[in-house]
């Protein structure tokens, strides 16, 4: 049902977009939410970052993206971001998930 806002407008209710993201860094296993996801990588919310380090390799997967390789290019306390490795077969996934990702 919509609600109003500050302004009388009416509101749609937010759909919740954040997908969970399976991560994998060498023998490490971990995973977080999409924060936010771009053509060229994706930021991550985890519970901790420990052990990320910037120029790591890392897999990532997700049912709604299959997997994606890619490279970790900052860490911060509890969120990271990977560019992804710059291949067809990624962009045409991120293209994919994209479409839906930033529909709401």
């Amino acid at each position: 049902m919509p609600t109003s806002d500050v302004f009388g407008r009416q509101a749609e209710p937010k759909k919740d977009q954040r997908s969970y993201v399976k991560l994998r860094n060498g023998y490490m296993k971990t995973g977080g939410m999409v924060v936010d996801m771009f053509p060229g990588g994706i930021e991550l919310e985890m519970l901790s970052t420990s052990g990320m380090k910037f120029g790591d390799n890392v897999e990532l997967h997700s049912d709604k993206i299959g997997y994606i390789d890619g490279m970790i290019s900052w860490v911060k306390t509890r969120r990271l971001g990977v560019e992804f490795d710059r291949t067809s077969n990624n962009a045409a996934k991120v293209a994919a998930f994209l479409k839906n990702f930033h529909q709401g």
